[in-house]
Formats: structure tokens, C-alpha cells, sequence
């Protein structure tokens, strides 16, 4: 039945029966919502790293340059390869380290890469020389996120040295805030200072490049001070919120990505039958028990804490015992009597909305200690992604 019409949408017969539905019309609206909050004058890069937080980043790529994004931002060049493969044309901005080893390879495929020592500057320099081409490149600057960059008092002598390779465009510059997401701005604004005052220095010396950028989501939807040339929007374009506590979506986002199943098997289970390995869980009175095609290989996790129930007929469907390599084991005792009997092919849902019920990936992120980033981007590849809508 619903679980039938899922698995069509696969064509080829390949698919398994556990998917990701991925909503189109969500990600266009999510572009829409943070276009509305920068205006037409600055541009918008879309971080699509960690395979598109989990959605998949050949699907939802095309979608948000066709929605309105400019340009597009990976974590590695690995993750950029698929992209190009894929006939995306657009910028991409590598934002972490490039080796030199890679930057042949970077130069090959058009990207843009971060700098932040002249070691990288002079490998990408050479393989672009070596290619006759040019390749654009951004600084990374460290205003207080102690990750990677300059600090700001090196940038100035670095961009001067950057002036010998005549084969680098300095086209960008950018730091990252370490608490946006935080309802406490006050280092937010020391670290926005700091980079302000760079850009200042940098603009009186000439030295300035055109593109500076530093806000994320958080600070794109709460820091107007920081747009700048540019913002760097992740989270918010899959229309999770940056914090859920702190940092809530407003109102008009919408969570792309819903996780479904189909009920795999039905079963009895008598007073004293254990359930899955170690028999953790021991049956005390007459259950009905269902077995879902996932488990911890597909990102659904085992231990120390696990998703405590899915969603079956709209009702939840608390986890009996261990979860397994790639299956699960579920009680619906309570959906059968209230709700009639659940049957191989039904659909499960993980994450999304059924009937009245939602189980959000903020609240699975809640019930793992974790958050929504960390639940999405755990799902693994071998769970098919589906465009719809």
C-alpha cells in the first residue's frame, strides 16, 4: 500500500525498502526565506558538505543555485568531485585544508581553495602555472574560532606575499564565528569586530580582497552586521534550525528531509521470548512485535542511546532490544489494539511527520545527546535519497 508506492518511485528495482524522501519545494523556500533576509546585493553560498548534510549533495545542489544560491561550499576537494561529475558548473569553495598533493587536482576541476600558508599558496600557484589556468582562492582568518586561519595581525603580510604567485586570484576572504548559534552574542561581536577592523586595514592598504564573508546561518538570520559580500548559509537551507534552543528557525523554513521505512515482519511474542541479541529485552506479557529494514549500518544507532521509537499507523513504536547491523525490532501491541493490525510493507517513518505525529530531527538529536546536524549526517549512503515534490 503506502509502503508499495515508496519503493515504485526507485524505478530500476534497486532500492531498498528504507529511503530518504528529499522535499524540493522545502529547499526553494528555505533559499527563498535567507534571499529575503540579504537582499539581492550580497550573494549566497550554499554548504553542501557531508554530502549535503545527509540530503544527498548531487540532489540538493542543482536545486538551490536553480532557487537562487551563487555559489556553493565543501568541507574537502573529495566532496567537490561528485558535484563536478554531476555537470554543477558553479563556484565551489573548498573550506578546509587542501594538501598540497591536491592541488592539481583542484586546479583540474575549477575550484577554489582556502589558504592560510604559503606552502598550499605555492603548490596550488604551480599546478595552476604547470595547467595554464588561474585558480581563486579565499583566506582563512582566526578571529577566536582557534580552528584554522591566520590570526588577524598575520593577514596583511600574507596577502602581500600571496601578490609573487601570478597564477593565484585572491578573490576571497573569511573567518567563522565559534557561539552565532549561541542567545549570548557578546563573542560574536568581539569576533565580527576583529575581522571588521582586518577589512579596514586591508581596505586603506589596497590590500582588501573583493569578497569577504563570515556569517553562517545562525549569524545570517540573527546578525545582519555580518553579511558583508557574502553569507555561507548550511543548516538553515535544509531548514534546521542552528540551535534549537538558542537559535530556532523563524517561521517560514522548512525541514527537507524525512527517513522512511516499510515494515519488514510481523510478529507474536509469548511471556518469557526474549528479542535480538543478548535477549536485553524479555517479552512479560502477549506482544505484537514488527522488524524494520534499518539498523546501525544505515546511521540508525545502537548504543549508548538509541531513537527509543518510530512512528507506525501515527502512533509511536518504542525499540525492543538491541539494534542490529540492519534490522530493528519494534512494539506495536498498543498500535494493534488501538489502531487495527500493521502489516508487512506498512510504511515506518524515522524522521518526518505521520498522521499527527512528528518525530523532527531536533528531537531524535535530544534523545541521542546530540544534535539535528550530527542525526542527519550519520545517515548513510546505502539509505537511497528521493527527490519529491
Amino acid at each position: 500500500m503506502q509502503g508499495n508506492v515508496q519503493v515504485s518511485r526507485f524505478g530500476d528495482g534497486v532500492g531498498r525498502p528504507t529511503w530518504i524522501e528529499i522535499q524540493r519545494e522545502a529547499l526553494v523556500e528555505n533559499v527563498r526565506q535567507i534571499r529575503r533576509r540579504i537582499g539581492p546585493e550580497r550573494l549566497l553560498m550554499a554548504v553542501v558538505k557531508a554530502n549535503g548534510y545527509g540530503h544527498d549533495a548531487s540532489l540538493v545542489a542543482p536545486i538551490f543555485l536553480e532557487a537562487g544560491a551563487d555559489r556553493l561550499a565543501v568541507a574537502t576537494l573529495a566532496e567537490a568531485v561528485p558535484l563536478r561529475q554531476a555537470g554543477v558548473t558553479a563556484p565551489i569553495l573548498i573550506l578546509g585544508y587542501t594538501p598540497a598533493w591536491q592541488a592539481e587536482a583542484a586546479v583540474r576541476l575549477e575550484l577554489t581553495a582556502t589558504v592560510y600558508d604559503l606552502e598550499t599558496a605555492r603548490a596550488l600557484d604551480q599546478a595552476a602555472a604547470a595547467l595554464g589556468r588561474r585558480i581563486p582562492v579565499h583566506v582563512k582568518v582566526n578571529t577566536g574560532m582557534n580552528r584554522l586561519g591566520l590570526l588577524p595581525e598575520a593577514v596583511p603580510p600574507f596577502l602581500a606575499a600571496l601578490q609573487m604567485y601570478r597564477h593565484l586570484d585572491v578573490e576571497g576572504i573569511f573567518t567563522h564565528f565559534a557561539t552565532a548559534d549561541a542567545e549570548d552574542k557578546t563573542f560574536a561581536h568581539e569576533q565580527l569586530g576583529r575581522f571588521q577592523r582586518l577589512l579596514a586595514e586591508l581596505e586603506a592598504a589596497g590590500l582588501r580582497p573583493p569578497l569577504a564573508h563570515a556569517a553562517n546561518s545562525a549569524a545570517t538570520l540573527t546578525l545582519p552586521q555580518a553579511h558583508l559580500d557574502m553569507v555561507r548559509c548550511g543548516i538553515a537551507l535544509y531548514g534546521l534550525d542552528p540551535d534549537v534552543d538558542e537559535c530556532p528557525l523563524p517561521p517560514g523554513f522548512r525541514p527537507a528531509l524525512s527517513w522512511k521505512a516499510q515494515v519488514a515482519h510481523v510478529m507474536a511474542l509469548q511471556p518469557g521470548d526474549g528479542v535480538s541479541y543478548g535477549h536485553e529485552f524479555v517479552a512479560s506479557r502477549p506482544m505484537v512485535a514488527a522488524v524494520i529494514p534499518v539498523g546501525y549500518a544505515d546511521g540508525f544507532p545502537r548504543a549508548p542511546l538509541h531513537w527509543r521509537n518510530v512512528l507506525i499507523h501515527g502512533a509511536p513504536a518504542p525499540i525492543l532490544g538491541r539494534v542490529c547491523m540492519d534490522q530493528t525490532i519494534v512494539d506495536v501491541t498498543d498500535i494493534v489494539a488501538s489502531a487495527g493490525p500493521v502489516r508487512q510493507g506498512d510504511e515506518v517513518v524515522l524522521i518526518g511527520r505521520q498522521g499527527r505525529q512528528e518525530l523532527s530531527a531536533e528531537e531524535v538529536g535530544r534523545r541521542l545527546g546530540t544534535i539535528n546536524y550530527d542525526v542527519v549526517s550519520r545517515i548513510l549512503a546505502r539509505v537511497p535519497r528521493v527527490l519529491v515534490g
